[in-house]
């Protein structure tokens, strides 16, 4: 087995690695206001969010793997293809500990910031395509404000429907119950369709830059390749699976942020689905966790300002504020640390 090969082997499986602590990490983005809200049990929830994680980037495309694949030069990798695997442990890293302070946290700033920190490390500033930089972060700092307007005007109007049609409590419980299983299933598929591609752009520079060819020559010259696909989907459904096994960051979306009632999660999902699907289809990257914990919080606001936990939402902030910094620093003291011994 050549070293090109070993080194394909190690990339992929560090890439499906991330992507499965991805779904495990992030699961609860979509699952969490319908089981804090009754509308359906943990697992079959879970279950259900696995299936459209899954079948999110098939459907959907892969024009936001092509966006992550444009941050950095890729025909550059090829004499440092260890930048790659620095970049996907350095965001791993932050995976791991934000699930165990049980913080939602951006897997979109994690990757971003460990690819900018590697790719700064071995290529220097020309490395990196800053109009790609400027593009996906405007689209990052954009979409949690947008998350929340959305969530702020879905559940006004989610209010006003329940007040024009002058249904009990009871009754309105029940109808937003059921809409929940469409809403959270939406925010799954889009999921999938956004968070999942951006794994599928990093394997892809490492496979461009074998050719000598930047992502978007390679993917015109050699198409997209449908492993990729099928594999990253595949590890993102299986770690949303495996998310059953911890209610970490569930608790901490359910409970913490605001009062979780049907109208709020019906609300959230379809304003947090609409933000991360259109983001999808115009190839902008975005992160799942900012823009539904923002449309959460946007549905709190439509009650009251005493109705968010400011203290919660503040830690959160905090967590993605560090987010990018730190998965570059460790992202490049990993590159440093491989190219001893490669």
């Amino acid at each position: 087995m050549g070293a090109e090969t070993i080194l394909l082997i190690a990339v992929v499986a560090v890439a499906l690695i991330f992507d499965l602590l991805n779904g495990f990490h992030d699961g609860c983005n979509a699952v969490s206001c319908v089981i804090y809200t009754g509308a359906l049990k943990p697992r079959v929830a879970i279950a259900i969010s696995a299936f459209f994680n899954f079948v999110g980037p098939l459907v959907v495309g892969v024009a936001v793997a092509e966006t992550i694949g444009g941050v950095i030069d890729a025909s550059q990798v090829a004499e440092s293809p260890q930048l790659i695997i620095a970049a996907l442990l350095g965001a791993c890293v932050w995976e791991i500990l934000t699930w165990i302070w049980a913080l939602p946290m951006s897997s979109s700033h994690a990757l971003v910031g460990g690819l900018l920190g590697a790719g700064l490390a071995a290529l220097g500033t020309g490395g990196v395509h800053w109009n790609t930089v400027i593009l996906v972060f405007a689209s990052l700092l954009i979409s949690p404000f947008l998350g929340i307007i959305t969530g702020y005007l879905l559940m006004r109007l989610s209010r006003f429907f329940f007040a024009k049609t002058k249904m009990s409590i009871v009754r309105a419980d029940r109808f937003y119950r059921h809409m929940q299983i469409l809403s959270s299933s939406w925010v799954s598929f889009s999921h999938g369709s956004n968070d999942a591609t951006k794994v599928m752009g990093i394997i892809v520079i490492y496979l461009a830059a074998q050719h000598g060819l930047g992502v978007k020559d390679y993917v015109v010259q050699e198409g997209f390749p449908l492993w990729v696909i099928l594999s990253c989907a595949a590890a993102m459904a299986i770690g949303t699976f495996l998310s059953v096994r911890s209610f970490r960051l569930i608790r901490t979306l359910g409970e913490k942020i605001t009062k979780l009632h049907p109208i709020n999660g019906f609300s959230a999902e379809v304003g947090g689905a609409i933000i991360i699907q259109v983001a999808s289809l115009l190839g902008l990257p975005v992160s799942t966790t900012h823009v539904v914990t923002s449309a959460v919080t946007g549905t709190g606001l439509a009650s009251k300002l005493g109705g968010v936990s400011w203290k919660v939402f503040r830690a959160i902030m905090l967590a993605w504020a560090v987010t990018l910094p730190f998965c570059g620093i460790v992202a490049a003291i990993i590159y440093y640390l491989l190219d001893l011994v490669m």
